[in-house]
């Protein structure tokens, strides 16, 4: 049964007030020296205007990073976090007007791809949830004329990277969803709906492309019909074990992809290689095996990349939420 949705919520006017702002900027000042120092400005100055709530987050960054955490600037990584949500923002405003957002765009592995590809076998891409991926991702699989379906997990609004957890709501996902999606779907042969209801007939489309040989991207995360908590750095990640199970159902290949900020509008995508299951387990230990893989990736690739990643502020840790609401209070 469908959930009753908001009209509103919180984030939605945050979402609305943030678009007011960027949006000027993103048509009228050029991406190189003007976008990063813009985005980082704004960013200190949200930190500076809710100090308590800066407090929390950067706590919430300690306990996250666990013992790393004395190798990083806190208040830095804060504000970079949140700099990075700014700047994607940036891009995908700029993709409305008149000759677009262009990045340099690299795309490297793509040797596991065919030969996954080569054997028969359609391929699963299992991207990294970081800023900048989800669009810059398939741009540059698009570049590299790789058509791909990609999997909603039912609408995120336009902020998946927000400081809060986005509630969906009717303004949300009629309004501020579209204005990303509607520029992703220009990069993708289609967008394949995970649905509210919890039907399962996106799977059998899923399925059907991959058996043709296909390629499906699906971002990494915690939607799906059965999910798998895992020790990652001072805490534990949720996610997801949906596209492993897809990839040992159909025989694709589960190819792990990640994107790399270089710089301002210099992205690199990497295609890693397949992860594979261990011979003689069961279809659920074996994903299970997959997911552990691709959480040891990510790990890796958020210890490279710490201000992209987008599950700081939701992964659970030692920092409960009673230490947030007093820190808040």
């Amino acid at each position: 049964m469908a959930e009753a949705l908001r009209q509103l919520t919180r984030t939605d006017v945050f979402e609305v007030m943030a678009i007011a702002v960027l949006a000027p900027v993103a048509w009228c000042l050029p991406e190189r020296g003007a976008w990063w120092p813009i985005s980082r400005a704004l960013s200190i100055a949200i930190a500076n205007g809710r100090p308590g709530i800066t407090d929390i987050r950067k706590e919430m960054l300690r306990s996250a990073l666990g013992t790393r955490a004395a190798d990083y600037d806190l208040g830095a990584l804060r504000v970079d976090v949140m700099a990075t949500y700014m700047e994607e923002r940036l891009e995908i405003l700029r993709a409305y007007r008149p000759g677009g957002w262009r990045p340099r765009l690299v795309l490297e592995g793509r040797e596991h791809l065919e030969a996954a590809r080569a054997g028969g076998r359609g391929a699963v891409l299992w991207t990294s949830p970081f800023s900048y991926a989800d669009l810059v991702t398939k741009m540059a699989f698009h570049e590299a004329g790789i058509g791909i379906s990609h999997l909603s997990a039912f609408s995120r609004g336009f902020s998946p990277n927000s400081c809060w957890t986005w509630t969906r709501s009717r303004f949300g996902m009629k309004v501020l969803s579209p204005l990303r999606t509607r520029i992703e779907d220009r990069y993708v042969r289609e967008r394949v709906v995970m649905p509210l209801d919890g039907g399962l007939a996106y799977m059998r489309t899923l399925e059907q492309r991959l058996k043709a040989g296909g390629v499906v991207s699906i971002r990494a995360g915690d939607v799906g019909q059965r999910t798998l908590d895992l020790p990652f750095l001072g805490g534990t990640l949720r996610l997801a074990t949906g596209p492993a199970s897809l990839a040992l159902g159909t025989g694709a290949a589960l190819l792990p992809v990640c994107c790399i900020r270089r710089g301002p509008g210099d992205f690199v995508v990497a295609i890693e290689p397949a992860l594979e299951p261990a011979a003689g387990r069961s279809r659920r230990d074996a994903a299970d095996d997959l997911v552990r893989a691709f959480a040891a990736r990510l790990e890796a690739w958020v210890l490279r990349q710490p201000h992209l990643w987008s599950g700081w502020y939701q992964m659970p840790t030692a920092y409960t939420i009673s230490e947030e609401t007093r820190l808040a209070g």
